[in-house]
């Protein structure tokens, strides 16, 4: 039997944000924030480039940008700062890719997939063990794809998100998807490759057959465990290396829509993928912060264009906080006694912000 912690105990009663709004040179108003060793980062994804500010949001210079030379970088999915003694890690289209801290290239490692199957049995016989069939599961311009390095010196592996979609093996049509389609992939960075599929999905997914426009999470590592939140699950899912399912910890959003619209075809979820998220409430961001482990998730009440969402604050498997924030409000890090949160970009506007915060018990 599964561990499952449902505790309550309501002791954070409100939340303290300051807005830090942040110079910067022409932005896209695509990309998003992240933060590492009290430093603040933008990242513009259609122009590739990465934006640096110190914890009070003083501007320090721009780096990389598209191109093909050492100081550059055409597409940036992921980023983790400082991720691997020091350097920064760029979670390309086909590649991951490493800088120094002055954001010269110095390493890179090719997205590739070990296995052994042949073209006839991954076409007509396709299961989730079969790593030629995967792919990374990008989430789009706008968000971070999180990716961590994960592992004792000289046996890193760096966890990526992963998926299928193959036409009879498929998150619109298959139940077998949600019983077999592994979550995480363990790269290695010795062999350079993706050597194992691990962690399964919610059984939620199959009992709300089908809303493959929901499929997708949000994980973080903590110590030699994963914390997974997937988008309709109240619980966040806790599995150990390996990707076996530990304990199961979590409480329902405030008034959250859960009125999943149901797929019937693929054509049909493919065109209605916007709209969807427009109807129904989920799950949209989790962060643990690492000194006191302390679990922090966004979610949205109806749907994306809810003008705030709420956020849920977790000390020891219990929820002591679910408070109202802005819309967009992703907490990515901390500095001294301030929490960071991703934030304002608003090309309309002009205006770039990250939040600052502290918690009112």
């Amino acid at each position: 039997m599964i561990p499952e912690i449902r505790d309550i105990d309501i002791v954070v009663k409100g939340i303290e944000i300051d807005t830090l709004y942040l110079e910067r040179e022409y932005f896209s108003g695509v990309g998003f924030f992240a933060m590492g060793s009290d430093t603040l980062f933008f990242v513009d994804q259609i122009f590739a480039s990465i934006h640096v500010y110190d914890h009070l949001g003083r501007f320090s210079g721009s780096f990389l940008g598209k191109g093909e030379g050492p100081e550059n970088q055409n597409n940036i999915h992921g980023f983790s700062p400082y991720a691997n003694e020091g350097n920064h890690l760029v979670l390309d289209n086909f590649e991951l890719v490493q800088f120094d801290g002055s954001f010269k290239k110095t390493d890179k490692w090719p997205l590739e997939w070990e296995y052994s199957d042949s073209y006839s049995e991954m076409l007509n016989r396709p299961s989730g063990k079969m790593l030629g069939l995967y792919e990374v599961n990008w989430m789009g311009n706008g968000a971070n794809t999180n990716f961590e390095l994960f592992g004792t010196p000289g046996t890193e592996e760096v966890l990526i998100p992963i998926t299928m979609t193959h036409p009879l093996l498929n998150g619109y049509l298959s139940e077998e998807y949600y019983e077999e389609v592994s979550i995480l992939g363990r790269y290695s960075l010795k062999s350079k490759r993706v050597v194992q599929g691990i962690g399964l999905r919610s059984k939620e997914y199959l009992s709300n057959k089908f809303v493959p426009n929901f499929d997708f999470f949000q994980f973080e590592t903590v110590g030699d465990s994963i914390f997974v939140s997937f988008a309709i699950d109240p619980l966040i899912h806790v599995f150990d290396r390996e990707g076996r399912l530990l304990m199961l910890f979590g409480s329902d959003g405030t008034n959250m829509k859960k009125d999943y619209p149901k797929t019937n075809t693929i054509e049909d979820a493919l065109d209605r993928y916007a709209l969807d998220l427009e109807m129904a409430g989920y799950f949209d961001h989790l962060y643990v912060e690492p000194q006191s482990g302390m679990v922090f998730r966004s979610y949205f009440q109806n749907g994306r264009l809810d003008q705030t969402s709420r956020l849920q604050i977790y000390d020891r498997f219990k929820l002591i906080g679910d408070l109202e924030v802005p819309g967009r409000f992703r907490v990515i890090g901390k500095a001294g006694d301030f929490y960071y949160a991703d934030g304002i970009v608003d090309e309309e506007n002009d205006k770039l912000a990250i939040y600052r915060f502290k918690l009112k018990h």
